[in-house]
């Protein structure tokens, strides 16, 4: 059984041989390479070199292309802060000091989606056939929180309406990279949202 076959079953929640491993290596694939955390999310020769190390060191059942909860919001207007031993972080909020929603979606050819997007098909010819393949993209609620800053603690106990509209764009945003990611091969699209950790269950039954 290979590991995409096993991560296939677990899926459907059918037995397997043994347990799937997934390892989200993140920028320390690049450490197994000698590049830092920038390059690696900046360069797709070296995070395609990074991931290939990952695959033969750690035999993954699954694995994550790029894991960097950022690259969505860079394409909206947000500005990020780099470092050379971490994923960039959000210097500023575009929707601050505005209760506009915006209709911008990412296009395929903004930003670094043209690297990752490659990256992904080379991976995909590459050991798609026995390790699944996972696109990770930013959750509503985290982009949300990265265009409109800290804001939207208060929005979500003094404009629910706003937060909600906030909500359904960026729901939106999501699809459109996950068709994305799943037209360049991805098997798996794992919704990574740390911000719903940040939300008692009763804000985040109402929304």
């Amino acid at each position: 059984m290979t590991g995409k076959e096993r991560i296939y079953k677990i899926m459907k929640n059918q037995k397997t041989d043994k347990l799937a491993w997934v390892p989200f290596a993140g920028v320390h694939a690049g450490k197994l390479i000698g590049a830092t955390a920038k390059e690696v999310l900046q360069d797709g020769d070296k995070l395609f070199r990074a991931l290939l190390e990952v695959n033969k060191i750690y035999r993954p059942d699954g694995q994550p292309i790029i894991f960097d909860l950022q690259v969505e919001a860079e394409i909206l207007g947000c500005e990020l802060k780099w470092t050379e031993d971490g994923p960039p972080t959000v210097a500023t909020h575009p929707l601050s000091d505005t209760n506009d929603i915006p209709d911008k979606i990412p296009a395929e050819s903004e930003g670094r989606l043209p690297m990752i997007i490659d990256v992904m098909q080379k991976m995909k010819a590459e050991l798609g056939d026995r390790t699944a393949l996972y696109g990770l993209i930013c959750g509503p609620f985290t982009l949300a929180s990265h265009l409109r800053g800290t804001n939207l603690f208060m929005d979500m106990i003094m404009d629910v309406d706003y937060v909600k509209k906030l909500l359904d764009y960026t729901l939106k945003v999501a699809m459109a990279m996950s068709d994305y990611y799943i037209q360049a091969g991805m098997d798996v699209i794992a919704v990574v949202d740390p911000m719903v950790s940040q939300i008692s269950p009763d804000h985040f039954r109402e929304f």
